[in-house]
């Protein structure tokens, strides 16, 4: 009999190990998709960002080809330098008369 209740204690510590390792497999991938799940929304939110900054920078970059060629011709043009001068800040030259119309 002391066989019997050694065999069934053995057993039941056997079974009590691998309900152990079950759960702590179970706990393992829970950790391991919540981890997951976040890292996703990490890339996500950055791919998101990533592409407003892309935009962002094509439109500085026009900007700045845009900037440049009016510098060009502001620096070489004496005629640009003058029109934009008169249409900018309304100036004049002496004796002419500037009628603004919106």
């Amino acid at each position: 009999m002391t066989k019997q209740t050694q065999s069934e204690k053995d057993k039941k510590r056997q079974r009590n190990i691998n309900i152990f390792w079950m759960a702590l497999t179970v706990v393992i991938a829970i950790c391991t998709f919540v981890v997951s799940i976040s890292t996703l929304g990490d890339m996500l939110r950055t791919r998101t960002e990533r592409r407003i900054v892309e935009a962002k920078i094509e439109t500085l970059e026009r900007k700045i080809e845009a900037d440049s060629i009016f510098i060009h011709k502001i620096t070489t043009s004496p005629e640009f330098m003058e029109r934009f001068a008169r249409e900018t800040y309304n100036m004049q030259r002496k004796g002419e008369t500037v009628y603004i119309m919106e």
